[in-house]
């Protein structure tokens, strides 16, 4: 394998730049691709469900999360990021909302459900974990969470939704 060299993969979001902004002599360095949010929600949600599913399976948990919490979280994270097929009003959170952390919320709801209640997530269990993934870089946005059940989550007339609705107190 002589000369091949070798190649090293990292990632970084765009908020994350700050006092260790990389030099422009570096950047030439390096191949840069920017991933944009899934426009498609039926893509997103499949995504998110297969890969949680495949990591609560390496978990040992014998339930995948329901579809219907699935639908919420990313739901959710659409449209806190202004992404969702409804443009309003709605503040934008600071906190990234990236598919990747929807999988990571998913697989969370899994195992909290089922090593503190010994059954599948539900909306409430979805609340606790969104809060601590949406609150935990800016105090601001635990304003915006709770603007958005009262104003968005509130509005749907489907049972998980206001299942959903009705754990906000919940949030922190």
């Amino acid at each position: 394998m002589r000369g091949e060299g070798f190649n090293i993969i990292a990632t970084a979001n765009t908020r994350d730049r700050g006092v260790n902004e990389m030099s422009a002599a570096l950047k030439r360095r390096f191949d840069f691709e920017t991933v944009f949010p899934i426009m498609d929600f039926a893509l997103e949600l499949e995504l998110v469900a297969s890969a949680s599913a495949r990591l609560l399976a390496h978990s040992g948990i014998p339930h995948k999360v329901p579809d219907a919490v699935l639908e919420l979280l990313v739901r959710t994270f659409r449209d806190l990021r202004a992404n969702g097929e409804k443009k309003t009003s709605m503040d934008t959170l600071t906190a990234i909302m990236s598919t990747a952390e929807a999988v990571n919320v998913a697989h969370t709801v899994g195992v909290r459900a089922w090593f503190l209640a010994n059954r599948a997530g539900e909306p409430a269990d979805l609340v606790d974990c969104i809060a601590g993934t949406i609150v935990k870089d800016n105090e601001e946005d635990r304003a915006r969470l709770r603007r958005y059940f009262e104003q968005r989550v509130a509005t749907h007339k489907e049972a998980h939704w206001q299942a959903y609705y009705q754990a906000r107190h919940r949030l922190p």
